[in-house]
């Protein structure tokens, strides 16, 4: 079995019946990839330059989509403008300084790898937490988080070993949801991850 990301996963673990993209498969529509990569990276400018200059990187990343002839896409780009300013309020409201971006770690298991990056790093009084952001999908239980939390758990581990390490904060951020997911409980669920691992 080739890597599955950890995004993979975290759909595996909503969708009973999800694939992992394989080798060879056909590459997803770019309308269907487009909101989530664009976002992702505003998400980066954000920490790294201000909220100012993510915003005009999201709305500049749409335009053409804003004044698409397709109510799907106006909507989809607007409610991925919207979902910026939701993740950059709750992140004034969680006050954690930002430390820096995760690097990919391969996380094994028994029945594969998952390649996993912890997508933000922040700090306070020097304990780091770890967030693995997601956008879109059916909604994130607090049973699914803790399972879905488990390669960023490892993952932080492995990239701060001589580093306090609290937690795993899954945030959701269209649905302006976040699970808070204590590093003890985002490792104990390792053979549910294995189990979702093993079906796709």
């Amino acid at each position: 079995m080739p890597d599955v990301t950890a995004t993979s996963l975290a759909r595996g673990v909503r969708i009973p019946n999800y694939k992992a993209p394989g080798q060879g498969s056909t590459a997803p529509k770019p309308f269907l990839v487009m909101p989530t990569t664009v976002a992702r990276k505003s998400v980066r400018i954000f920490h790294q330059k201000g909220s100012a200059e993510a915003r005009t990187y999201l709305t500049s990343s749409f335009a053409g989509w804003l004044n698409h002839s397709h109510p799907a896409m106006r909507t989809n780009a607007t409610n991925t403008i919207g979902a910026l300013d939701t993740y950059i309020s709750a992140d004034a409201a969680d006050g954690r300084a930002f430390v820096g971006f995760g690097e990919y770690v391969i996380v094994k298991l028994p029945s594969g790898t998952i390649k996993t990056k912890v997508d933000v790093v922040t700090t306070r009084q020097k304990v780091l937490s770890g967030r693995a952001v997601f956008w879109d999908g059916k909604p994130i239980t607090l049973d699914q988080a803790q399972v879905i939390a488990y390669p960023y758990a490892v993952a932080a581990r492995t990239l701060y070993p001589n580093e306090p390490v609290s937690d795993i904060c899954v945030w959701q951020v269209r649905r302006g949801t976040l699970h808070v997911v204590s590093m003890t409980n985002a490792l104990a669920r390792a053979n549910d991850a294995d189990e979702v691992l093993a079906r796709l």
